[in-house]
C-alpha cells in the first residue's frame, strides 16, 4: 500500500493510444508534472536519498510492468486478428448482429437463426476495410460492412 500513490501516478501520466493524451490531460486539460530527476549523492540526508532510490527503483518497475501488460494484451488481441481482403465482384456471406437480422430475413426463433447470411457480392471497396454490398431488394441494412462481419464463398 505504500506505493499505490506512485502507482496511479504512473497509470495517470502515461500515454493511452484510445484517447490520444494522458488521463490526467484529459481530467485537467493540461500536460502531467515530470517528477524531477536527481543524481546519486545530490542530497546529504541519508533517509531522503534511500527515499529518491526506492522512488527510482518503483517507477522502473511499474514502467517494466505496464509494457509487459500492453504487450501481452496486444498479443492476444493479434491472436485473434486476421487480415482479410475482398476483391470486387466477390460473394461474400455477412455477420449480422441479433437485432438486425430480422430487416434481411424474417424467423420466428431468433435463437436459431444463421450466424451469417447471403452470399452478397460486393459492389465496391470502400477504405482500407469496408466494402460496399449489394443486398436483396426491401433490406432494411445499410450496405456498408466492415471486413471483420464477412466471410469469403468457399
Amino acid at each position: 500500500m505504500r506505493w499505490v500513490h506512485w502507482a496511479e501516478f504512473r497509470f495517470n501520466t502515461t500515454y493511452h493510444a484510445s484517447a490520444g493524451r494522458t488521463p490526467l490531460e484529459t481530467v485537467y486539460g493540461r500536460a502531467p508534472p515530470t517528477i524531477t530527476r536527481w543524481g546519486q549523492g545530490e542530497t546529504r540526508v541519508e533517509a531522503v536519498q534511500r527515499e529518491l532510490l526506492d522512488r527510482d527503483e518503483v517507477l522502473k518497475q511499474l514502467r517494466e510492468h505496464l509494457l509487459r501488460a500492453q504487450e501481452r494484451m496486444k498479443g492476444l488481441a493479434d491472436k485473434r486478428r486476421e487480415d482479410k481482403s475482398f476483391e470486387v465482384g466477390e460473394w461474400v456471406f455477412v455477420k449480422l448482429r441479433a437485432h438486425r437480422q430480422q430487416s434481411v430475413v424474417t424467423r420466428i426463433n431468433a435463437k436459431l437463426a444463421a450466424r451469417f447470411y447471403g452470399p452478397y457480392p460486393v459492389l465496391e471497396r470502400i477504405g482500407a476495410v469496408a466494402y460496399k454490398l449489394k443486398l436483396l431488394e426491401g433490406s432494411r441494412v445499410h450496405p456498408v460492412f466492415h471486413v471483420s462481419g464477412g466471410r469469403t464463398v468457399a
